[in-house]
């Protein structure tokens, strides 16, 4: 049998924009740029934007429409991060997903105490051994801000502490760009050095501009080293809709886009070609407690568009998903992560960061992030869709089985039950009785019997000797650097 012009399968799909809805967002764009412009607060990007054709006022940048295109249509629409086992896994390309962590909690639910409390170097190095069994995060991060490390240097323990417990490509953050240099020379050693880390980056740098529409100074000299060394970046606008951007979700994306774009265009004068992820993790604040949503359903919304933007742009982008504004693992939390969690996954948004994130983006939860592991797997069978082709509508077995009679010991059920139904791990299907039977455990104890049980078991360091001593002495150098400049 021939089914011409027949299409077996579509993924579910949520349409947010159309083409001309998206057109719209980058015309608004191109008029903030070049009517109100950015500010500037680096002198050699004030420089590449001058000589590029850009009206420069001291500080005030106004770009024009012909030099976005360019920057646009410059920037590969394509990025691969690889493990440092040389194994390429992070594709950022058009509807294909990576959920991964984020950085910087400041506090950590201790799995053990059963007590909130600051985060600690330690916490870093159970994230990522935690992180590295979970089979749908794609890459990591630190989740937690540690407290008991060099502050200055906080960046570089955090790298040392992932690396060291997993081959996972890495989204780093840099406080300034002395300790992004050193970040580059410890992924130098991962990487076995420039040439090979060139061809397979295995990390990614998170850097943002301010809102309204200000570039800093450290903001842009990470933008040019990065964009100098190939290193993947997503400059993204952290924007706060009733803050730092306008109330209304479209005004505040249209200005996080011109931070973005104007960004993109600095790092492709820079070096043209050169790896960039657009990306806007922002959302509205609350005005009852002047937090920033991390949970609510704008921050999807928000994921939605930047998914369409990239589509839009043909660029790689950058969203958040499997956070949540509560500080306990609870129903709210499941809820809001199910949530953002889909949402990106309809979105296609290709760098999905911040699963783990409990207190709008202050706490790191090991349990919380083994939850999201298994939503996403979740969401992920629900991506697939229904497969429509000869195997999976088997007429002649219905034929055979008949009215009355039962599939449960045909080879087709045997061959096809585990793909097509999926199983968790950690959620309850027990019939009522066996539930009793087995204590009433709760998913909360399931999750924390997993933490303890992964951080028993004696990890051995994914570093060698000699990988160990380069390292170490980077980090000597910049703590002189630290004690000298103080």
């Amino acid at each position: 049998m021939l089914e011409a012009g027949y299409s077996a399968q579509i993924s579910p799909k949520f349409t947010f924009w159309t083409e001309d809805q998206c057109y719209r967002i980058h015309q608004a764009t191109l008029e903030v740029l070049k009517r109100t412009g950015v500010k500037v607060f680096e002198s050699e990007s004030l420089k590449l934007l001058q000589r590029a054709g850009c009206t420069v006022e001291d500080d005030i940048v106004k770009i024009p429409a012909s030099l976005v295109k360019w920057a646009i249509n410059s920037a590969p629409e394509r990025i691969v991060i690889s493990s440092t086992e040389g194994k390429r896994s992070v594709f950022l390309e058009e509807n294909i997903l990576n959920y991964g962590l984020g950085n910087d909690l400041p506090y950590f639910y201790d799995y053990g105490a059963d007590e909130i409390r600051y985060s600690k170097l330690s916490d870093v190095e159970n994230v990522a051994k935690v992180a590295d069994t979970l089979d749908n995060i794609d890459f990591i991060a630190s989740l937690a801000l540690a407290s008991d490390v060099t502050t200055e240097l906080a960046d570089l323990y955090h790298f040392k502490a992932l690396r060291s417990y997993s081959h996972k490509p890495i989204l780093a953050s840099a406080t300034d760009i002395d300790v992004l240099k050193a970040l580059y020379k410890l992924a130098l050693v991962s990487a076995g050095g420039e040439r090979e880390f060139k061809s397979n980056p295995n990390f990614a740098v998170y850097a943002e501009p301010t809102s309204p529409l200000i570039h800093s100074k450290d903001a842009l000299k990470k933008l040019l080293f990065c964009a100098d060394k190939g290193i993947p970046i997503t400059y993204a606008s952290g924007v706060m809709a009733g803050a730092t951007g306008p109330t209304t979700l479209a005004g505040s994306l249209v200005q996080a886009n011109a931070e973005g774009l104007s960004g993109l265009v600095i790092h492709q004068l820079k070096n043209q070609g050169a790896p960039f992820i657009i990306g806007i993790p922002g959302g509205p604040i609350d005005m009852k407690t002047a937090i920033c949503l991390y949970g609510g359903p704008e921050v999807p919304l928000v994921n939605i568009a930047v998914g369409e933007l990239g589509r839009f742009y043909e660029l790689p982008s950058y969203g958040m998903a499997g956070c949540t504004d509560a500080w306990n693992l609870d129903e709210q939390s499941a809820v809001e992560a199910t949530f953002s969690i889909t949402a990106a996954a309809w979105a296609g948004t290709n760098l999905i960061h911040d699963n783990g994130y409990l207190g709008s983006g202050m706490m790191g939860n090991l349990e919380y992030l083994i939850m999201t592991d298994e939503i996403i797997d979740m969401v992920k069978h629900f991506m697939k869709g229904v497969k429509l082709d000869e195997n999976s509508i088997p007429v002649d077995l219905i034929d055979e089985i008949g009215p009355g009679g039962h599939y449960l010991t045909a080879e087709h059920t045997l061959k096809h039950f585990k793909e097509e139904t999926w199983y968790p791990e950690f959620m309850n299907r027990s019939p009522f009785h066996d539930w009793l039977q087995k204590g009433e455990v709760l998913m909360e104890d399931r999750l924390n019997n997993r933490v303890k049980e992964i951080l028993k078991k004696e990890d051995k360091l994914k570093l060698s000797e000699s990988q160990l001593k380069d390292m170490k002495k980077i980090f000597e150098n910049e703590e002189e650097r630290i004690i000298s400049s103080k």
